[in-house]
């Protein structure tokens, strides 16, 4: 099984615009994750981190964290990284 991490921005987010974000990505099977260290609430700068496990691709990851992303109906920016297994 797969793990993918994904990063996303928003630009000029408010909190709900992270809100959203966070009730999209969950429908797409997402898992926010909590980063030690990283405000709870998040600021103009903000990113919000992701996870998803599964048996799946590293292109079906980046179109679901997309069609998640652009139904904010903000400018976004994100980045998928396929983590490596631990043994």
């Amino acid at each position: 099984m797969n793990t993918f991490r994904t990063s996303v921005r928003i630009k000029d987010a408010q909190t709900s615009d992270y809100e959203r974000l966070d009730n999209e990505m969950a429908k797409q099977l997402f898992a926010r994750v909590i980063v030690p260290g990283k405000a709870a609430v998040p600021n103009k700068t903000a990113e919000r981190q992701y996870d998803y496990r599964g048996s799946t691709s590293l292109q079906d990851v980046t179109a679901a964290a997309y069609k998640a992303a652009r139904k904010v109906g903000k400018e976004y920016s994100f980045t998928v990284i396929r983590q490596k297994r631990s043994s």
